[in-house]
Parts: structure tokens; C-alpha cells; sequence
């Protein structure tokens, strides 16, 4: 169901990752640097809840522009993120690995989808 803290969660994270994709592929500043300002950045500015799900895509962002290839590729991804940590947020809290098989799994099923086309 999306209510509007679902919807500040998929906006959160397509933002994110579209964020941290310019930073890093269309900057050119690499993607352990962008992802690093933007996850910084979002912890400043953003509530607790957000700014996780902001780094989540952030992870996502980090992908190379051979998986990602595109800016609409991207916004799918951040689409996908938002849409896994909405249906996980209950599942393994505390446990390590959460975000970064999220942002993996938003991007796998990104990039097979963008294939078939």
C-alpha cells in the first residue's frame, strides 16, 4: 500500500541513487566517493529512517555504468530499493548485509529487465 511514508521512502531512494549515480559516473568522482557525500549528507539532513534508506540506494548508486547504464535505469533501481525496503522493513533487523543485498537485488533485477528490451 502506498501511504505517504511509503511514498517518502521510494522518493527517498530514487533521489539517492540518482544522487549518487551523477556523482560518480557523470562527475567522474568515483563511486566510494559519491556515495560517501551522499550518504553524509543524508545523515545530516534527513530523519534516522530516511537517511537508511537514502544510503541504501546510495549502494545502489555505486554500480558501474556498464550495470547501470542509463538515468532511467537508475530511477528503476531507486524504485526497486524503495520497493524492498518497504516489504523487508520487518525482516533481519540488526543483522548486517540488509542494505547492500537490497541495493543488489534493485539492481540485478534492473539491469534483466532493461536486457529483455
Amino acid at each position: 500500500m502506498l501511504n505517504n511514508k511509503n511514498l517518502q521512502i521510494v522518493l527517498t531512494a530514487i533521489l539517492a541513487i540518482i544522487m549518487t549515480y551523477y556523482l560518480s559516473i557523470t562527475l567522474g568522482l568515483g563511486p566510494v566517493v559519491a556515495s560517501g557525500i551522499v550518504g553524509l549528507s543524508v545523515a545530516l539532513f534527513l530523519p534516522t529512517d530516511l537517511s537508511i534508506v537514502a544510503y541504501t540506494a546510495a549502494f545502489a548508486g555505486m554500480s558501474s555504468a556498464a550495470v547501470l547504464q542509463t538515468y532511467p535505469m537508475a530511477v528503476l533501481a531507486g524504485v526497486l530499493v524503495g520497493i524492498i525496503f518497504i516489504i523487508t522493513q520487518p525482516l533481519y533487523q540488526g543483522f548486517g548485509g540488509k542494505l547492500g543485498t537490497i541495493a543488489a537485488c534493485a539492481v540485478f533485477i534492473t539491469a534483466r529487465l532493461f536486457s529483455l528490451f
